[in-house]
């Protein structure tokens, strides 16, 4: 077989991957202890205190902080989070309200920490100061006494309604030392009591929902009661599966939009919208705007994704222009790639013929395939390039097994035609890395040597610790 030479790979990065919303995340090691000594102190088990510790990555930590919100959503089927909403509205108010000058913040103060675990109190009462007995001899000035009554709270072990009182024995208000151990005990298990969902090991796929009355949610209700399409906009497209986190699937749909006799300002930026129906009565919304990535001759061609669970939907895919004057409604089926397995597996290839710096623009946007920690790669619709061309190919590789804590892998690629293939330079990833981290690989070829005509790109991966190999291929033409 004729042997193609090639630049040396591109991407060679480990990286953990993270769901779009921790993109942009803390990346200094002060916001991290203020989030477990200012923020989550009065919230975080001391076994959640130990395991954070010993991170050391920010993406890690960040893993982490996410999934420990997730523990404590009430509804982690929507995309809010109740309870973490409270406890950052508490924690504003008893640090303006109970602070004590530069001594203590507010959370720190009896006061802060009762508001912070039972929230505001129902009723506050204050009864008469008055004198009382010094131990040293004489007597003393008592302030007014402050007692906040509840409601009953049975998960805490309170069955009936209850007061907490505070005095000011000398720097502020604290707990009167006769405070029931009822209370004391209620405020000791509440940081157990709100784990909604304990054993929680991923962060679940929040569930969006177009609103009924919005545009698109009557365009969508409308589409799949009548069943009928709708094509004022010209538009192809084709999905791109990565792995994301929970168990699902995050899927990028590249779009090339025909203007034709549009005005082709009003689809500069246009919105995605639709729903992907699976079994039973489960279903993903999506509502995405997104401008042009490329002009290409009379084409316009862009990108966006959405999280999505594994398995076979049925896919009703809306995009209107920017005025919502123009819209088109279309119907397929997408059977959505599973990566929440253990098996080894890679994400679809993406092929381009640009790789630029990541910009700080690029950094602020969801995740991308075309995006790696430092680069970003311009999408070419069709895989069609010149034979001028270099040709980049990015993926993923997912569930590498280790040894020693070193995965072990070699990748082989192959462009085949008509019976006739070429195997190009193989590689070898020889690094550190945690077992279930995805690593991002990536090779380039020159296009020179091969003729005009369609071809079939494949990669070849072997796990030489598993001892498994997995192929993928994509198609793509040179013109």
């Amino acid at each position: 077989m004729k042997k193609i030479g090639v630049l040396g790979a591109i991407f060679l990065a480990l990286f953990v991957f993270f769901s779009p919303a921790q993109a942009g995340g803390r990346n200094e090691a002060d916001t991290y202890e203020q989030w477990l000594k200012e923020e989550v102190k009065l919230l975080i088990t001391a076994e959640e205190e130990t395991a954070f510790k010993k991170l050391s990555g920010d993406e890690d930590k960040d893993k982490f902080i996410e999934i420990f919100w997730s523990k404590r959503d009430p509804s982690p089927g929507s995309k809010e989070n109740e309870f973490k909403d409270e406890w950052y509205k508490r924690l504003d108010y008893v640090n303006k309200h109970y602070s004590r000058g530069s001594v203590s913040k507010g959370w720190h103060t009896d006061m802060g920490r009762v508001y912070m675990i039972f929230g505001p109190p129902s009723r506050i009462r204050s009864a008469e100061g008055g004198l009382k007995p010094d131990p040293s001899g004489g007597t003393q000035l008592e302030a007014p006494p402050e007692m906040w009554m509840y409601q009953p709270m049975p998960a805490l072990g309170l069955n009936s309604a209850f007061t907490i009182t505070f005095r000011n024995y000398q720097y502020g208000y604290d707990l009167d030392q006769q405070t029931p151990q009822g209370i004391h005990r209620a405020m000791e298990i509440f940081p157990k009591v709100v784990l909604f969902s304990p054993d929680l090991k991923e962060v679940p796929l929040h569930k969006y929902t177009l609103e009924e009355n919005s545009v698109e949610g009557k365009r969508i209700k409308e589409f799949m009661t009548t069943g009928r399409e709708t094509k004022q906009l010209n538009l192809e497209w084709l999905p791109i599966f990565t792995r994301a986190l929970g168990g699902s699937t995050y899927v990028t749909l590249l779009v090339q939009i025909d203007p034709q006799t549009m005005d082709r300002k009003k689809l500069k930026e246009v919105t995605f919208f639709g729903r992907l129906t699976g079994e039973g009565t489960e279903y993903q919304d999506f509502l995405k705007t997104v401008r042009v990535e490329q002009e290409k001759a009379d084409k316009l061609v862009m990108a966006f994704g959405f999280p999505a669970r594994p398995g076979k939907s049925v896919f009703y895919l809306g995009v209107e222009d920017k005025d919502k004057e123009s819209h088109t409604l279309i119907k397929s089926d997408l059977d959505v790639q599973n990566f929440g397995n253990d098996e080894l597996n890679t994400s679809s290839l993406v092929l381009s013929s640009q790789i630029v710096s990541k910009s700080k623009e690029d950094a602020k946007e969801e995740f991308s395939p075309y995006v790696t920690n430092d680069y970003k790669a311009t999408p070419r619709w069709g895989n069609v390039f010149k034979p001028s061309e270099f040709m980049s190919v990015l993926f993923h590789i997912y569930n590498a097994k280790t040894r020693q804590g070193e995965v072990d892998l070699a990748i082989d690629y192959f462009v085949t035609s008509q019976g006739v293939a070429y195997r190009l330079n193989p590689q070898t990833i020889k690094t550190k890395i945690e077992e279930g981290k995805t690593v991002a690989g990536g090779t380039e070829i020159p296009l020179s040597p091969l003729k005009p005509g369609k071809y079939t790109f494949k990669i070849k991966v072997t796990d030489n610790v598993a001892n498994k190999a997995i192929e993928k291929s994509t198609e793509f033409v040179i013109a």
